[in-house]
């Protein structure tokens, strides 16, 4: 409210889908083009609450120190907090098994999830006259990973309080690096947490890191050269998936690459397909769901998880929520902590068989 309230209704409209629509982060440059093109013009531009243009400029660092001295304070706020979205790149991890639909309810008082694995059963018979019937006894042992909680935390001083540092300056950032670091968790895991049970160590391991994933050897994705190569690589992984991991059935499997190797999936597939990207390429092969860039994943990486409950859960005890301090005086600067209470687990089967396949040059 305050947002709509303190600036010209179609740049606030705008900034709000900066904010809060993460399909638009990747494609802010367009985005931002076609918000002004009506009034011709530049790029960055910034205004008074009345709308009036008082500076213009390519530069957004320039801009930006500029406005910082002429515009209102909860304008200038909201350009600063839309220049804080650009820069970043939008996460992927935990918001695509939310998506799968992979997750559970936890209990945010316990500080272990258990997953159950199963004893491997018998083949199925077929008779006409069933007679011999097998014992498939089901044997259960318990697999833990510590739940915990991650969090990030501003304050405001007390004089400040009216304005929107609550949103620009601390909210948006405290927001950003809790998400951050829960998708640097499904990616890579956290060696710093490590919880004993019944003399067993229970640790996060994360895509990269998880002892019983598969592993394979690639190309150099990032070479224009090797386009050719990128989608015999990525064939012949997943058929070593299927042979060696427990099979891998059509359109489950999402392909997160580094950014070195993102940048060349947009290229020509080949010089005679011009009209095909190598990202179409990929994504025209039966296995695949989708082709996904991945900040968190290191340079010259790529990981293959088959998006089912046997491969990959999480455990959601609380999503992301901002937790206000209570103060004990009037002059307190405001404390507010964003937190969340979730953690993945990567499932072994009772032959330590996983779904997910890590890649490297």
């Amino acid at each position: 409210m305050n947002l709509h309230t303190s600036m010209h209704a179609n740049r606030a409209q705008h900034a709000v889908n900066i904010a809060m629509a993460a399909s638009l982060w990747a494609d802010y440059e367009s985005v931002h083009a076609n918000a002004f093109k009506e009034q011709n013009l530049q790029k960055m531009v910034v205004v008074n609450s009345d709308g009036k243009i008082i500076e213009r400029n390519d530069d957004k660092a320039a801009l930006v120190s500029h406005a910082n001295g002429t515009v209102r304070h909860e304008d200038f706020l909201v350009i600063r907090d839309m220049i804080v979205e650009v820069r970043r790149r939008s996460l992927t991890g935990v918001n695509d098994l939310k998506a799968a639909g992979l997750t559970f309810s936890a209990n945010i008082s316990e500080q272990l999830i258990g997953f159950e694995v199963i004893n491997e059963f018998t083949a199925a018979k077929q008779e006409m006259n069933p007679t011999d019937f097998d014992n498939n006894d089901s044997v259960f042992t318990e697999d833990y990973v510590p739940n915990p909680i991650t969090h990030s935390s501003f304050t405001i001083p007390w004089r400040q309080e009216g304005f929107n540092y609550k949103r620009s300056l601390g909210l948006a950032e405290s927001l950003r690096m809790t998400a951050e670091r829960l998708d640097e968790t499904i990616f890579n895991g956290n060696d710093d947490i490590a919880v004993t049970y019944n003399g067993v160590q229970a640790k996060i391991y994360g895509y990269t890191t998880d002892p019983n994933r598969g592993t394979g050897t690639i190309s150099d994705w990032s070479l224009p050269a090797n386009n050719d190569a990128i989608v015999t690589d990525v064939i012949a992984q997943l058929g070593a998936m299927h042979a060696d991991q427990g099979g891998v059935p059509n359109d489950s499997v999402i392909l997160y690459v580094s950014n070195d190797f993102w940048v060349n999936f947009q290229n020509d597939y080949k010089t005679t397909e011009a009209s095909r990207t190598v990202l179409e390429r990929l994504k025209a092969i039966a296995q695949i769901k989708d082709v996904k860039p991945a900040e968190k994943l290191a340079s010259k990486n790529a990981v293959l998880v088959e998006m089912s409950s046997r491969s990959v859960e999480l455990g959601i005890a609380s999503d992301i929520i901002a937790l206000p301090h209570t103060k004990t005086n009037a002059m307190q600067a405001q404390g507010i902590t964003v937190y969340a209470a979730m953690v993945h687990k990567i499932k072994s089967d009772v032959n330590g068989k996983t779904g997910v396949r890590h890649l490297t040059i």
